[in-house]
């Protein structure tokens, strides 16, 4: 008996090197499915009305726009095989291949388009995002209800060409017809949903490669997306679908990926190394700047002179010699990774535009406190009274790693002032709620633009911005503002320096690091678009040993 045994367990041996699939046996690409994870619901899957960055991942995976987003975010072919510019006229014809058809299987058209940009542009669908095409012809004045909707430059020309003319150039158009906003829309469907369209996954018709499952969406829990069978474009997807749970972030990224939670997720340097550990895939981009903003509609810190003063009392090198980890110098507002045209625009205009350190800079704050940055508000000398300065307190994250930059920022300001300054540590969450509201005097807060071009950080600062981190409204940077939106990135860059010179100068924002941000996947050829916070899952593979 004892031979026998020795024969089978010889025999089991063999069988296993030479058969080592039955150990663990691989999973077509095409029989895959990625699995993802959002915070939050999305509010709407209407490409004309979403803002938010869930809403964004899933149109951006179930449409395709005239043009679609490469790797490098480059604008290549999408619902259009090809066009053409017309550089003198302003117009742009754009091609639609003839075999293009929506999830249901109906042929879509450039009619399609012309009502989807219709949708965008009128005033009432209310759309935020309509903003970002304005460069269509009399789009903002039909947003504004100053001219009638067929005064739009979009027009069918015939089922399968359309045609754009423009009311400036810019050189990112045809990247922005890849946008959601820019999504096509049929008409009779739309009005079919009775207010509800992109609600509910019945109430979603789109033309991308992927499509919500017939019971795909359980609101707060899930989106499922399955490959659209009727998909005809270039960009055929690789799995079989994408599973989208909405639920909390995961405790260990890198944890939940290799026990298959999740095929990749968006995070911080805190789950760097342990990815890299663990031979995952890692991403990076750098798109955020952190800085102190000033509550400029507060009594003090409104005082020109005095912000001034107190960023020139900030010795660099001492407040940044210990950064958190993953982030890197900078005294530029506008991030690296902005492009003014095909280049970046730091390449472009060089760095190092911010407020230096001054041995001046206590008789310059003593002086600002003496009387009012406008003197010819005041008609007689007695009128002039000294400025009570208040104890400083600064609104910063509760994270670790950033109170050491907070601590050296109070020491030089205590010695400053001659008092002792402040903190606040607090979530993210609740900076950015503060921060908004005006709740805070001083805060170290972050720039997100939400676009690749240099105007998308400095139009944060404008009197019409929502996230206004300094609540700064002034009628001269607002007019430099509209000046370059009204050109194109490669021909208002002069004044792009100008906007950004005038927010140092005045001590709206003084930049201290940009923090990178990462991806981490244990997956292949996922493409990431950083500023909206997006996820090309077409091509996505899982990686199998």
């Amino acid at each position: 008996m004892g031979c026998l045994k020795i024969l089978t367990v010889m025999i089991l041996c063999i069988s296993i090197m030479i058969f080592p699939s039955c150990q663990k046996k691989s999973v077509s690409p095409s029989e895959q499915t990625i699995y993802y994870r959002v915070t939050d619901e999305p509010v709407t899957l209407d490409p004309q009305i979403a803002d938010d960055n869930p809403s964004r991942l899933v149109i951006m995976n179930i449409f395709e726009g005239l043009t679609r987003l490469d790797e490098n975010d480059n604008a290549v072919e999408g619902v259009a095989d090809r066009w053409k510019a017309d550089i003198s006229k302003m117009e742009y014809t754009f091609h639609i291949r003839d075999t293009a058809k929506w999830s249901d299987g109906s042929k879509l058209t450039a009619q399609d388009f012309v009502y989807g940009f219709q949708r965008l542009f009128s005033s009432k669908t209310g759309s935020s995002t309509a903003k970002e095409l304005f460069c269509i012809r009399n789009s903002e004045k039909i947003r504004n209800d100053k001219l009638d909707m067929s005064e739009l430059g979009v027009y069918a020309e015939n089922e399968n060409t359309l045609k754009i003319k423009l009311e400036y150039l810019d050189p990112q158009f045809t990247a922005l017809l890849a946008e959601p906003c820019a999504m096509p829309c049929k008409k009779d469907f739309f009005e079919s949903t009775g207010g509800q369209y992109g609600l509910e996954a019945d109430k979603i018709l789109s033309n991308g490669c992927f499509r919500v499952g017939d019971n795909g969406w359980k609101h707060e829990k899930y989106i499922d997306l399955v490959k659209n069978i009727n998909y005809s474009g270039k960009n055929k997807p690789v799995p079989k679908g994408v599973s989208i749970e909405i639920s909390e972030s995961p405790e260990n990224v890198s944890s939940a990926i290799l026990n298959g939670e999740i095929d990749c997720y968006q995070t911080d340097m805190s789950e760097y190394e342990q990815a890299k550990k663990n031979k995952l895939n890692v991403t990076s981009f750098s798109d955020t700047v952190w800085g102190i903003a000033f509550n400029t509609q507060s009594e003090v810190f409104g005082n020109k002179e005095i912000r001034v003063a107190m960023l020139k009392a900030l010795d660099r090198k001492k407040i940044l010699a210990d950064l958190p980890e993953g982030c890197r110098l900078t005294e530029d507002i506008v991030p690296e990774t902005a492009k003014a045209g095909t280049v970046t625009y730091r390449e472009f205009v060089g760095r190092g535009m911010g407020l230096q350190f001054s041995e001046n800079a206590q008789a310059e704050f003593e002086k600002a406190l003496e009387k009012p940055e406008h003197e010819d508000e005041y008609d007689y000398w007695y009128d002039y009274e000294e400025i009570e300065f208040p104890v400083l307190n600064i609104l910063c994250t509760d994270e670790e790693e950033i109170q050491g930059v907070v601590n050296g920022m109070i020491r030089e300001w205590n010695q400053l002032t001659g008092d002792y300054a402040n903190k606040t540590p607090v979530s993210r969450e609740e900076l950015e709620k503060r921060v908004l509201s005006g709740e805070y005097d001083i805060a170290i807060v972050p720039l997100k633009p939400d676009g690749a071009s240099p105007v998308d950080t400095l139009k944060l600062f404008s009197g019409s911005s929502e996230y206004n981190v300094s609540h700064f409204h002034d009628e001269k940077y607002d007019k430099i503002i509209a000046d370059i939106l009204a050109k194109p990135d490669s021909t208002a860059v002069d004044k792009m320096v100008q906007a950004e010179k005038y927010l140092h100068e005045n001590g709206i924002f003084y930049p201290l690091y940009t923090e990178d941000r990462y991806y981490i996947s244990g997956v292949k050829n996922i493409i990431f678009h950083p500023y909206g916070a997006e996820a090309d899952f077409s091509s996505a593979e899982k990686i199998q040993d």
